[in-house]
């Protein structure tokens, strides 16, 4: 079988880069939110124009334009890396850190090629380019445990491609080390790695697309759960969770709390309505540091919060509310004058523990009583649910 000319895969190779450079820029011109979608697509047309130069200026020579395309196809590579880093989590490098190691490699190289010529310069550029994928994909493996489980299959798919990549790079760094320039663009191994470069900038840029596509669906069912405000469950995520918590094989108990701001609407009539959107998200703040991993919070009302306490027992859940009422009395919330400070207490109210969707609702009744209770008793208190028809007369303003 005829192999196919370098010529024309380096081509099709620069091609893949541009192209798949100009749909991730469409892409991140359209997304509001794209963690390491805008260096990508910077790097990937990098790419592309370090090989088209390349075809013009000669890669077997020792210059300036060839010296500018390696400069291009390195900081694309890192540009890439902070990209994967940005998406994972990871810590990336600064644009300074970013600049001081670029230059830090192109003079190795410069300092290669001026000793030993066009076959050294390559073998440097390409053991640099094998390096930093290889950093790529360890900085998968250690952040793949903490992802979300649908972005897991393709940010494998992504470390066994780039895996791949950076054999082939360190691979064809050795063979041009053993056999010269002349296996560089010719041979099984130069035709193997340029076809697989080329298959990999479509499938790179179809699972960065993917992946994008898996944190994008996850943010619209984020936001159709979350409180816009606060952060917290809104009801929509409320009832989600308690029915995933009770779809359980063996559920563990569930006791509600009710929270309840004291005197919210003072605070909005004294210092405005941007005062009492402050002092909610503190207060759902304060809330959420306060709960075990199990444990949730949700907004349920203008000034009220329910807190579905996991498997644990009254006298724990009672105890639970009083941190809470605790945490809530030391905030001190900055007004949006700048110069008040805002503080509150919070009634809570504490219902008996429950072990099936069925009892849910009465459980969330009982909170809703003792709060009213805690509020006619003077507020700024934690109160558990009492069996007793008494308390249905406590029904106080809020």
């Amino acid at each position: 079988m005829r192999l196919m000319d370098p010529f024309t895969v380096i081509v099709m190779l620069a091609i893949h880069l541009v192209g798949s450079g100009c749909l991730m820029f469409l892409v991140w011109r359209m997304m509001p939110s794209s963690p390491g979608l805008g260096r990508w697509w910077v790097s990937s047309c990098l790419f592309g124009l370090a090989y088209i130069g390349r075809l013009f200026a000669g890669a077997e020579t020792v210059d300036v334009p060839g010296f500018a395309g390696d400069a291009m196809m390195l900081l694309a590579v890192l540009l890439f890396s902070n990209g994967v880093r940005e998406f994972v989590g990871r810590p990336m490098l600064y644009w300074q850190a970013t600049a001081g190691l670029l230059i830090v490699l192109v003079g190795g190289e410069v300092v290669a090629a001026l000793l030993g010529g066009a076959q050294a310069r390559h073998v440097t550029l390409s053991t640099c380019l094998g390096a930093v994928y290889a950093s790529v994909v360890w900085a998968i493996v250690v952040a793949l445990p903490r992802q979300p489980m649908p972005l897991r299959a393709p940010l494998r798919v992504l470390a066994v491609i780039l895996s791949g990549m950076a054999a082939l790079v360190l691979l064809r760094s050795y063979s041009i080390f053993a056999a010269g320039m002349p296996v560089a663009f010719h041979g099984l191994v130069a035709q193997i790695f340029y076809v697989y470069a080329s298959l990999c900038a479509v499938v790179i840029a179809l699972t960065l697309l993917w992946l994008l596509f898996l944190r994008l669906n996850a943010q619209l069912a984020d936001v159709a759960t979350r409180d816009a405000l606060t952060g917290v469950l809104n009801r929509n995520g409320l009832d989600e969770r308690v029915k995933h918590h009770f779809e359980r094989r063996d559920p563990r108990p569930l006791t509600v709390l009710l929270v309840d701001i004291d005197h919210f609407k003072r605070v909005n009539d004294a210092y405005g309505h941007a005062t009492g959107d402050l002092l909610l998200k503190a207060v759902a703040t304060a809330l959420v540091s306060q709960l075990r991993v199990e444990d949730f919070v949700a907004r349920v009302g203008g000034e009220e919060f329910l807190i579905g306490c996991v498997g644990a027992q009254h006298d724990v859940a009672l105890a639970l509310g009083r941190r809470l009422n605790e945490r809530v009395e030391a905030l001190l919330v900055v007004a949006a004058d700048g110069i008040s400070v805002v503080t509150c207490t919070v009634s809570v109210g504490v219902s008996r523990c429950v072990t099936s969707m069925s009892d849910w609702e009465a459980a969330a009744r009982q909170a809703d009583m003792a709060l009213y209770e805690a509020k006619a008793r003077g507020r700024n208190e934690v109160r558990p649910f009492l069996d007793t028809t008494a308390m249905q007369a406590f029904i106080p303003a809020r």
